[in-house]
């Protein structure tokens, strides 16, 4: 099985490709159709939420870039 690839798109979407899943709060899952790609919205302002349905455009700005987390805190 490939890993799920998920790209912080800038100013737009979560872009999500491979083999995946999603689930709601109760552990439903989005019936998706045979997708293997979609975007994530990030912004809120979808009315197709959790999917981005383009709504972001000219109302949402973040630069994607990568950067490293902290290291996790010992338990």
């Amino acid at each position: 099985m490939s890993k799920t690839k998920l790209t912080i798109n800038n100013n737009g979407s979560v872009k999500v490709e491979g083999d995946f899943e999603i689930v709601d709060s109760q552990g439903n899952s989005y019936n998706l159709q045979g997708r293997t790609v979609l975007g994530i919205c990030r912004c809120g302002r979808s009315n197709n939420k959790p999917f981005c349905d383009g709504s972001h455009r000219n109302h949402f700005e973040h630069e994607a870039t990568a950067f490293d987390l902290p290291p996790m805190k010992k338990k």
